[in-house]
């Protein structure tokens, strides 16, 4: 019965994408309307900014699953 971790991260993922998303705006604010072009990478960045994250929990759900 190892379910805890996936309530853990079901639980803990909302506060973070929360936070997340207040810093990329927050961010936002002093980076972007300035120029297309940084725009464009401060977009694309923010935008998957979250994916090393988050794979690091899903790998951590996957590697306690496996056993």
């Amino acid at each position: 019965m190892k379910r805890w971790r996936h309530f853990l991260v079901a639980i803990g993922i909302i506060p973070a994408l929360a936070i997340y998303i207040g810093l990329v705006l927050w961010a936002g604010e002093y980076i972007t309307n300035h120029h297309f072009v940084i725009d464009l990478l401060f977009y694309v960045f923010a935008g998957l900014a979250w994916i090393p994250a988050s794979a690091k929990v899903v790998s951590w759900l996957a590697k306690y699953e496996a056993e």
